[in-house]
């Protein structure tokens, strides 16, 4: 519906004022009509609102910008949202998201599970889809519906046990779908829903079974054995008395001719002694149905319970625990310097690496081998300034053979079967009536990824676990409360707080000779008193800006501090201070002229720089889920390219070379949102380097930054930098300096960056006299001799650079064809 041009125009100031480059090339866009994504859901149609549903909603046309951090796939009343504004995200039944690595050819498939009484048959439903997290609230290009009806007659709230009356939390009820006619020779999976389970007898939640209905009648305490299948439902799983689980009956355990209940009682110790939860719903089996004989049946009596969710008064059996020390990988992530996060533990312990649960109950066999065996406690990670907060709480092993097992855990409060475990491979042994399995193989399920957010996929080898099934015990001994923490990376610059502007303006006294020098740029000795004899960790501090030259200067026993150095080159024209902190405060103003004499200007160059190749790739990973943008610049296989060089060289080598553009790096739903900008390469003339960059934003940990000109990376250039007709190149490495640590806040101080390469066009009528120096050397024969650099051309302007020997020499240098700036470090760095 647009039309669209290539244009070309004079560059740069030209653009503004000369047309003679205006030129344009038309473009067509072929007409297409927009499909968008669609959306379906089974079942769709005459839903019973009275139990449990489980949805399956499928996409297509999933696809470009829109889809890139995944899809919100949600099911809720009709008119909650209509896709106009952004997603609401309050109201929904039932909702999840569909990780970007789950969309195939912009298809999907997901399953949201809507419990029993949230329906209503008088209300319209529908399954929809959004854009995920951030896209949410602006793009509306994955905004899809699909319409979802309800079968006649379902109220919202009901009853579990009678549709018709409104939900009475007082009344205790117990109802089991389906109920009738089970088919003994597959697994069932009955939806239990109870309501009136309040009080304290319902303050360690409620065991819900599965048998014969000769097992128990309620007369005395709840049995532990006998049962086909038994689920414990958490405290923090029951609602204002009501709550929904699902049992598993297994195929071959059913027969016809006997009666079968699911009933309720107190969990714990409350199961002895508490008979107020004790309800009973019958199950009814298809006529003619009879057990596989194959299969290991239960005693249908009761009988002394050996092992967890209940230990008869003067059974004596080891205490059961679980330690398991998650993934030694992600437990470093969370720790290390990029989530930057911390690891607490609740009601469990760690010790040795693992993390330790007491066990609270169960209901494993040893003589079948089979069963639950479970544990309380909580471990919470938390990373990237709370975006990344996750607490696995209250495993539990279930036993499914002697071979194999399942690790599931509560993951923010909702259960996720996370891992596979291989018992079969573990050291396995009996002690005290208590079964052990040792150092058990543990793999990510498909069904756990996104327990961890999906860092990891379906088949990763995690940690192994070591599982004690005995009775009910605390956690082993060992360390509780926050038992990881990462350091911290924004370190400060100095060993002691600098404050924003000059503590002392008086104090040091200087020549007028030296205050010349000092504002020129050389290289002077400054000394002050008034301190404390012989104090260390004296800084020296040069101002607008504050820019710590150094932070670990001594007095002398008279209280003397002294400093040899020269100031940064990046320094604007004009009034600075250069100050002395410690003990006491002490100052100079000093001027930076305008222009030095003899100055060659740079007109045009670049700089290439990747950051760091190892940011990238996280950033653009799915725990960021970031990406980059740019102003100004250029992007070649991760290299950036800052553009417009400029600055001044003088004749030692001494200035800033300043680049232009920008580049954003976000991530995590916007909260890392920091850019750099404006990077300027600052030479000492002496071989030592700099990278300064202009930093706003937010850093990952949330903190706000509007810094310039900070002093990111230390360079270091090996070989120096050589002007070759005209033209200035160097290479250097890079490490991030403790004010670039504290403006990113990612990485530490010292951390290595990607390498820095630079060009700068020196103007053509440069003609600098060589320095009067001197410079002591190693009084060695090689550097008795002088060595000179050859010339490269006949024309141009030139400087020479001598290897001095031990002898003082001045060299007064002629005009020669090659500019070649040398590398030199002092005698400490030699």
């Amino acid at each position: 519906a647009k039309r669209y041009v290539v244009a070309s125009s004079a560059a740069h100031g030209l653009s503004a004022t000369d047309r003679t480059l205006d030129a344009f090339a038309p473009i067509t866009v072929a007409s297409i009509v927009p499909t968008g994504p669609t959306l379906s859901v089974t079942p769709s149609t005459n839903v019973d609102g009275t139990v449990s549903n489980t949805f399956t909603v499928t996409g297509a046309g999933y696809t470009g910008f829109g889809a890139s951090q995944g899809v919100y796939v949600l099911i809720g009343e009709d008119g909650i949202w209509s896709g106009e504004g952004p997603l609401v995200a309050d109201g929904w039944l039932a909702q999840g998201w569909v990780m970007p690595q789950q969309i195939v050819g912009g298809t999907f498939s997901t399953t949201l599970t809507v419990t029993a009484g949230k329906f209503d048959s008088a209300k319209d439903y529908v399954a929809a889809s959004s854009a995920a997290h951030g896209l949410s609230v602006t793009d509306r290009s994955m905004d899809a519906f699909a319409s979802i009806t309800v079968a006649s007659g379902t109220v919202d709230p009901v009853d579990p046990v009678d549709p018709e009356v409104p939900v009475d939390p007082s009344v205790l009820k117990l109802v089991v779908s389906p109920s009738k006619d089970l088919d003994g020779a597959k697994s069932n999976v009955l939806t239990v829903t109870g309501s009136g389970y309040t009080g304290a007898s319902a303050a360690q939640g409620v065991y819900v079974v599965f048998g014969e209905k000769s097992v128990w009648a309620g007369n005395g305490p709840l049995p532990a054995d006998g049962w086909i299948a038994l689920e414990w439902v958490r405290p923090d799983q029951i609602s204002k008395g009501a709550f929904t689980v699902k049992v598993t009956v297994p195929a071959g355990k059913l027969d016809a001719a006997r009666s079968y209940v699911v009933a309720t009682s107190a969990a714990h110790g409350l199961s002895q002694t508490d008979r107020s939860l004790d309800v009973f719903a019958p199950v009814t089996v298809k006529a003619g149905t009879k057990p596989d004989p194959t299969t290991p049946t239960e005693p249908t009596t009761p009988t002394k319970p050996t092992t967890p969710p209940v230990v008869a008064p003067g059974t004596s059996v080891d205490g059961g625990s679980l330690s398991w020390g998650v993934s030694e990988r992600f437990v470093a992530y969370i720790g290390g310097p990029i989530a930057n996060g911390s690891i607490t533990v609740s009601g469990a312990t760690r010790s040795g690496g693992a993390f330790q649960f007491g066990q609270s109950g169960g209901d494993y066999n040893a003589g079948t081998g089979r069963g639950t065996a479970e544990y309380s406690g909580s471990v919470s990670f938390r990373g990237h300034g709370g975006l990344l907060d996750l607490t696995f709480a209250d495993p539990v092993l279930r036993v499914t053979s002697p071979q194999s097992g399942v690790l599931s855990v509560a993951v923010n409060g909702s259960r996720v079967d996370l891992a596979s475990v291989d018992l079969g491979a573990a050291s396995t042994s009996v002690q005290n009536g208590a079964t052990r399995f040792a150092n058990a193989p543990v793999s990510l399920l498909a069904t756990g990824v996104s327990a961890f957010d999906g860092f990891y996929g379906a088949g990763q080898v995690l940690a192994p676990l070591t599982a004690v099934i005995g009775s009910p015990a605390a956690a082993p001994a060992g360390d509780s409360g926050t038992v990881v923490s990462a350091a911290s990376t924004a370190t400060a610059s100095t060993k002691r707080d600098i404050p924003a502007t000059p503590p002392a303006t008086t104090g040091i006294v200087l020549d007028t000779a030296t205050l010349a020098a000092l504002g020129a740029g050389e290289t002077v000795t400054v000394t002050a008193a008034g301190f404390e004899a012989n104090e260390e960790d004296i800084a020296a501090v040069v101002y607008s800006t504050p820019i710590v030259l150094a932070d670990d200067l001594s007095a002398d026993a008279a209280g003397n501090v002294t400093w040899t150095g020269s100031i940064p080159a990046s320094l604007e024209p004009g009034v600075h201070t250069l100050t002395f902190q410690g003990s006491t405060n002490v100052g100079v103003e000093f001027t930076v002229p305008v222009e030095k004499a003899g100055v060659c200007k740079v007109t045009a160059g670049s700089l290439d720089w990747g950051f760091k190749e190892s940011f990238r790739s996280y950033l653009t990973s799915g725990i960021a889920n970031g990406d980059w943008t740019l102003s100004g610049t250029t992007e070649d296989a991760g290299v950036f390219t800052f553009v417009d060089g400029s600055g001044s060289l003088d004749e030692s080598g001494r200035g800033v070379l300043a680049y232009t553009g920008a580049v954003e790096f976000t991530g995590h739903d916007g909260a890392l949102d920091t850019t750099i900008a404006n990077p300027k390469v600052e030479l000492d003339g002496d071989g030592g380097a700099f990278l300064l960059l202009d930093v706003t934003g937010t850093t990952q940990d949330g903190q706000p930054i509007d810094l310039k000109s900070v002093r990111f990376a230390e360079l270091e250039l090996g070989d120096g930098v050589a002007v070759v007709d005209g033209v200035l190149n160097g290479e250097a490495t890079a490490v991030l300096t403790a004010d670039g640590s504290a403006a990113f806040g990612t990485y530490p101080a010292g951390e290595a960056l990607d390498p820095v390469s630079f060009t700068a066009t020196v103007s053509s009528d440069c003609v600098v006299a060589a320095p009067a120096a001197v410079e002591a050397v190693e009084a060695d024969s090689e550097s008795a001799e002088t060595e000179a650099v050859e010339p490269i051309s006949e024309t141009g302007s030139t400087w020479w650079i001598w290897a001095l020997s031990a002898a003082l020499l001045v060299i007064v240098l002629a005009i020669i064809a090659v500019l070649v700036i040398r590398s030199r470090r002092n005698s400490t760095e030699s």
